[in-house]
């Protein structure tokens, strides 16, 4: 995948969720340098690498599930931010 592509993906996708999840100073660019190095799927799966209030990762564990509910297993998918073959 073009790595300016997916740079450009990271970066709005990192917007988004640090907006939804109302992620705010320190954290957010916790959050933020974690999509752009990693991905989506990844801070997903392992966001509790991250050091951030209890409450920010309660809230990223109520977007797996509402996501999980409507799109299927998040290890599954394809977010568009890496060369997965899909």
């Amino acid at each position: 995948m073009n790595q300016d592509r997916t740079g450009y993906i990271r970066e709005q996708s990192s917007d988004t969720l640090i907006w939804i999840l109302g992620i705010k100073g320190e954290s957010k660019e916790k959050v933020k340098d974690y999509i752009l190095e990693q991905g989506v799927k990844s801070f997903l799966l392992h966001h509790d690498l991250l050091e951030l209030e209890p409450d920010k990762h309660e809230k990223i564990e109520v977007l797996k599930r509402v996501i999980q509910t409507f799109d299927g297993d998040i290890e599954t998918m394809n977010f568009g931010d890496v060369d997965e073959g899909c």
